[in-house]
C-alpha cells in the first residue's frame, strides 16, 4: 500500500528534541490519570499535582488539558503509523486476506496500547477546535492513503466494488475506528476487546473491497 506520511506537530517535535523533562512529566502524569479517571473528570490541577510541575511551567507548554491530549494523541498515532507501515506493502504472493489481517492486527494491537488516549480523543474531538483539527487530519492521512491504494488495486483488476475509492476508504476507516472504540469499551459481548475485532474487521474490509 501507499506509504502514509508522518508529520508530527512542530510544537511537540521541537519540545521532544530539546529533551524537555516538564513535558514528559505532564504527558506521563496525564496518561496515569487516564488510567483511573475519565478525561472529563481530569483538571489541570490534577495534572499539576500528578506531574509535580508548576502552573507557570504547564502553561508555558500547553494552553489547556486539551492541548495535552492532542500531544498524546499525536504520539499515539505516530506509534500506530510506525507499527502498521511494515505491513502496508502486499507481496505478489500474498492473498488479500493475509495482507489485510497483518495490517488490521497491527492497527488493533497499537490501538490497544493507546486505548485510553484514543477513547478520550474520540469522546472530545468534536468539542475542542485544536483536537478536532488534529483528529480530522489523522483521519485524512489514513483515508487519502487508503483511497489511493484502492484505486491502484482497482486499476489492477483486483477491486470488485464500483464505489469511488474515497468513499470506500472513508467508510472503512470510520467503521474500523468505531469498532475498535466499542471493543475497547467492552460494552458489546461479542467484542470483548480489540483482539476479538480482528476477524470481523478483516471480513468487513475483504467483503467491501474484494466481494
Amino acid at each position: 500500500m501507499t506509504e502514509i506520511s508522518r508529520r508530527p506537530a512542530k510544537r511537540f517535535r521541537s519540545v521532544e528534541t530539546e529533551g524537555s523533562r516538564p513535558v514528559d512529566q505532564i504527558f506521563s502524569a496525564t496518561l496515569r490519570l487516564l488510567g483511573t479517571k475519565n478525561f472529563d473528570d481530569i483538571s489541570v490541577a490534577d495534572i499539576l499535582g500528578a506531574s509535580k510541575v508548576s502552573r507557570t511551567t504547564f502553561y508555558f507548554y500547553f494552553s489547556s488539558k486539551f492541548t495535552v491530549l492532542s500531544g498524546l494523541l499525536e504520539q499515539a498515532m505516530n506509534d500506530i503509523f510506525d507499527s502498521v507501515q511494515p505491513f502496508l506493502s502486499r507481496a505478489d504472493e500474498d492473498s488479500p486476506e493475509d495482507a489485510l489481517e497483518r495490517s488490521i492486527r497491527a492497527v488493533t494491537s497499537a490501538w490497544h496500547r493507546h486505548r485510553t488516549v484514543l477513547q478520550a480523543a474520540a469522546h472530545h474531538w468534536h468539542s475542542d477546535p485544536g483536537l478536532n483539527a488534529l483528529w480530522l487530519q489523522i483521519a485524512e492521512r489514513f483515508i487519502s492513503a487508503g483511497a489511493e491504494e484502492i484505486e491502484r488495486e482497482r486499476a489492477a483488476g483486483k477491486i470488485t466494488s464500483t464505489e469511488p475509492g474515497r468513499t470506500l476508504a472513508s467508510v472503512l476507516f470510520w467503521g474500523t475506528e468505531r469498532v475498535l472504540y466499542v471493543a475497547g469499551l467492552g460494552v458489546e459481548s461479542t467484542l470483548k476487546d480489540e483482539e476479538a475485532a480482528v476477524g470481523p474487521l478483516v471480513a468487513m474490509w475483504h467483503g467491501t473491497l474484494y466481494g
